[in-house]
C-alpha cells in the first residue's frame, strides 16, 4: 500500500473493539466444520463417495455418519459464509469511515485469501473452502454499494435459482459430487478414473514421499473443488445475507435482540431439522449407498434446509452468549475465533500429522475418527488460548492483516 493504513485510521479492528458473541459464534463454526472435514482426512471415504459406492461401516459408524450428515453437514459452512458477510460489512463500513475505497481493500484480502487457501489445498486438505471464499469474495464486491433490503433482495433470487438446480437434480436423480449418473459411456470412465485416483492417493498418502503427496492432493484438489466452485450462488447468497446483517447494525446491539434472537432460533432450529433429514440419509460427506435419489434430495436439502438451520444454530447460540456471565464460560471458543483462520490450517495440520505422516490414512473407523477430532479440538482451543494472552492476533491473521493493510500489531495491548 502507497498510504500509512494507521494513519488513516484504515486497518485492523483492535481487539478490545471486537463484537464477542461474533468471536465465539466464529470458533464454533471453525471447529464444527472439522466434523465433516475428518471424513475427507481419515482416507477412502471421498473417492468412494464420488464413485457411488457403497461406504462399509459398523452399526455405530452408520449412527454418526447420519447425525454428522443430519446436524452437521454445510450446517457451520453456512455458518461461516453469514459471517463472513457480516465481517465484510464490517470492514466496508471501517473504510468509509477512513476515507478509503472499501473495493481495493476487499480485493486485496481476497486475493490474498485466495493464495492462502491454494497452498492449503496442495499441502494440507484438498477441501479447503478458503479460495472458493476468496473467489466468491471477489464477486461479493459487486454488491459493496448495496442497502440490506437490496441485498436480501439478490439473496433470495440466489436461493430460488439454488433451489430450483436442487429441485431439477432430485427430479433426474443425479448428484454433482456423484459421476455416476447420465450416459453410462461417459459415467463409467468417469468412475474408473475416480477409483484409479483413490487407489493412487491411498498409495501416496501411506507410502508415499512428500513430493507424491502433494502431487495426488493436488490432482485430489481440482476435482474437490470443481464441484465446491459450483456452490459459489449458494454461497455469495449467504455472504449477502451475512452483508445485509452487518449494514443492518443488529451485531451491535445484540443484548437488546435477545427476544428477537430467541424467536428466530424457536422457529430456524426445528423446520431446519426437518429439512435437513435427507442429508442425514445422505451421509457426512452428501453420497449414500441408497442410490443417486437419496443423494440428489441430500443437495436439496442442502442447499435449502442448511442454511435454515445455520441461521437457528447461529441465533440460538448468540442469544446464549447474551445472558450474563456467559461469555465468560465461552471465553476458549472466543479466543478460537478470534484466530479463526489459524485455527482451521492448525486443524488440518494436525490433521495430516494423524493420519498421513502417524500412517494412519485409511485405518480408523468413523466413530474412532471422531476421538481425533476432539483431540484436535482441544489443542487447537487450547493453543488459541495460550497465544492469544502475549499476542494480539494469530501468526496466520497477522501475516494476512499485513498483507492487507500493510499493519501488524503483535503484542496483546488490551
Amino acid at each position: 500500500m502507497s498510504d500509512d493504513s494507521a494513519a488513516t485510521g484504515l486497518g485492523p479492528t483492535p481487539p478490545g473493539q471486537r463484537v464477542a458473541t461474533l468471536d465465539v459464534l466464529r470458533g464454533t463454526a471453525i471447529l464444527g466444520i472439522l466434523l465433516v472435514n475428518i471424513e475427507v482426512f481419515r482416507g477412502g471415504r471421498l473417492y468412494r463417495v464420488m464413485a457411488g459406492q457403497p461406504a462399509s461401516s459398523s452399526p455405530a459408524g452408520e449412527v454418526v455418519d447420519f447425525a454428522v450428515g443430519w446436524l452437521v453437514n454445510s450446517k457451520f459452512l453456512a455458518s461461516f459464509a453469514l459471517l463472513f458477510g457480516v465481517g465484510a460489512a464490517m470492514m466496508i463500513a471501517r473504510a468509509r469511515h477512513a476515507g478509503q475505497p472499501p473495493r481495493g481493500l476487499l480485493a486485496r484480502r481476497y486475493a490474498w485469501l485466495a493464495v492462502i487457501g491454494l497452498a492449503h489445498m496442495v499441502l494440507l486438505f484438498s477441501g479447503d473452502i478458503l479460495f472458493v471464499y476468496a473467489v466468491t469474495g471477489a464477486v461479493l464486491l459487486a454488491f459493496t454499494h448495496l442497502a440490506p433490503r437490496a441485498l436480501l433482495v439478490w439473496a433470495a433470487g440466489l436461493f430460488t435459482l439454488c433451489a430450483v438446480a436442487g429441485v431439477a437434480a432430485w427430479a433426474a436423480g443425479t448428484f454433482a459430487a456423484q459421476p455416476t449418473g447420465g450416459d453410462p459411456a461417459v459415467a463409467q470412465p468417469m468412475t474408473g478414473f475416480v477409483v484409479e485416483q483413490g487407489a493412487a492417493a491411498r498409495a501416496a498418502y501411506t507410502q508415499g514421499s512428500l513430493v507424491e503427496q502433494v502431487v495426488a492432493r493436488s490432482i485430489e484438489a481440482a476435482i474437490v473443488q470443481a464441484n465446491q466452485l459450483l456452490a459459489l450462488p449458494w454461497l455469495l447468497a449467504l455472504f449477502l445475507v451475512g452483508m445485509a446483517i452487518g449494514r443492518s447494525g443488529l451485531v451491535w446491539s445484540l443484548p437488546r435482540h435477545r427476544g428477537l434472537l430467541a424467536r428466530v432460533a424457536a422457529i430456524a432450529i426445528p423446520v431446519g431439522l426437518v429439512l435437513n433429514l435427507p442429508l442425514g440419509w445422505a451421509g457426512a460427506l452428501g453420497g449414500s449407498a441408497a442410490g443417486t435419489g437419496v443423494a440428489s434430495l441430500g443437495l436439496l436439502a442442502r442447499l435449502v434446509g442448511a442454511p435454515v438451520l445455520a441461521v437457528g444454530y447461529l441465533a440460538a447460540w448468540a442469544w446464549v452468549c447474551q445472558r450474563p456471565g456467559w461469555l465468560a464460560w465461552l471465553q476458549p471458543l472466543r479466543q478460537t475465533g478470534r484466530m479463526a483462520l489459524t485455527a482451521y490450517l492448525v486443524q488440518s495440520v494436525l490433521c495430516t500429522t494423524v493420519f498421513v505422516w502417524f500412517g494412519l490414512y485409511g485405518r480408523l473407523s468413523q466413530v474412532e475418527a471422531i476421538g481425533v477430532v476432539g483431540a484436535v479440538w482441544m489443542v487447537d482451543v487450547t493453543a488459541c488460548t495460550a497465544w492469544l494472552r502475549r499476542f494480539a492476533m494469530g501468526p496466520v491473521e497477522g501475516l494476512w492483516r499485513w498483507l492487507t493493510y500493510n499493519v501488524y500489531s503483535p503484542v496483546n495491548r488490551q
